[in-house]
């Protein structure tokens, strides 16, 4: 047994009319709806801002869409530690250090360092946070 997929109609806030304005101002899928912005809406549809922003977050929703707000970002790159590397001029080159909850690759030849700087960033990482 499907589910049956949900439509612009679905949504919270849309009526038949709405529906219509919103069509009429091509936000006649989820998707045109999960990418618009409150604004956009409230000015094609004559809806509340409200109302917009719970529409944009259904279609979201149903579309398993990870869009995060600006406000989102930033309170998660707040958490982010730039771990130094021992050098002056390398956390320069860096902007600070590696950053924390990253993914760094280093390559170079045999005897470059690559394996130094795993060792320093280890300890570096641990000392500044023991916990």
């Amino acid at each position: 047994m499907t589910e049956k997929e949900m439509t612009v109609l679905d949504l919270p806030g849309v009526g038949a009319a709405t529906a219509e304005k919103l069509a009429e101002s091509g936000y006649d899928t989820l998707m045109a709806i999960a990418v618009s912005t409150p604004g956009e809406l409230v000015e094609s549809a004559g809806i509340t801002e409200t109302v917009a922003r719970k529409m944009i977050n259904a279609a979201r929703n149903e579309l398993k869409m990870g869009f995060e707000s600006g406000e989102q970002v930033l309170k998660r790159r707040e958490r982010v530690i730039k771990v130094s590397t021992g050098s002056e001029n390398f956390n320069k080159l860096l902007g600070g250090g590696f950053e924390t909850g990253a993914i760094i690759e280093c390559f170079g030849e045999y005897g470059s360092g690559k394996t130094q700087i795993g060792h320093i960033l280890s300890v570096s990482a641990i000392k500044a946070n023991p916990d």
